[in-house]
């Protein structure tokens, strides 16, 4: 695995995340279902062989718990969309020397070290890997040497497709890995019913 590896997680503020949960969950369950996500993917990434991990948050609940799992905090200037925040993000980690970067959604409540480690891999022999999230229009996880080699499209809701006519255009060799832990990620009240199932042996 390329030791100078950076992984960069985008997160809002936990009391602003998760809103579209809130015809099931109120305020305080909201925050802290959004704690716990963002908790079990600084701690799969803590467990990962890479040169550091940068936390890009307006919020300062959030860089608190970035620091307290050894994580580096960018906070976000409150402005432009999610793809300013990566893009810069993704600057900042190629100027302390990252040579490949991993971005991961803060709310990924089944990924494992050795998905970060497959998505890596993947960058071996391609410019550009990335999963697309369950849903098939998001993008979920996209790894990226160097950092800065594209624009990314995150934000939007066709972020997989957009990401993909990028690095098309720009004649990057880029690899579509599925992985259905990075793939599921918690966005709507139907989400929270599979991973509760899951977790509590109903199913998915």
């Amino acid at each position: 695995m390329n030791r100078r590896a950076w992984a960069v997680v985008p997160a809002k503020s936990l009391a602003a995340g998760k809103s579209r949960l809130r015809s099931v969950l109120g305020d305080g369950e909201r925050a802290g279902f959004a704690r716990g996500l963002l908790e079990h993917v600084l701690d799969v990434l803590r467990g990962c062989a890479l040169e550091g991990v940068l936390v890009a948050t307006g919020g300062d609940d959030v860089a608190s718990l970035a620091t307290s799992y050894g994580a580096e905090v960018l906070r976000d200037r409150g402005t432009g969309t999610l793809a300013d925040v990566v893009d810069r993000a993704l600057h900042e980690v190629a100027s302390r020397g990252a040579s490949t970067a991993v971005v991961l959604m803060a709310d990924l409540p089944r990924i494992e070290r050795g998905d970060v480690a497959e998505l890596l891999a993947a960058l071996a022999d391609h410019d550009v890997a990335l999963v697309r999230d369950h849903l098939g229009r998001h993008t979920n996880a996209l790894a990226l040497t160097p950092p800065t080699l594209m624009a990314t499209c995150f934000g939007r809701d066709d972020s997989f497709a957009a990401h993909c006519a990028a690095a098309r255009a720009a004649g990057l060799r880029t690899a579509h890995v599925k992985n259905e832990r990075i793939a599921f990620d918690v966005d709507l009240p139907v989400d929270l019913r599979r991973l509760t199932g899951r977790l509590s042996g109903a199913g998915t």
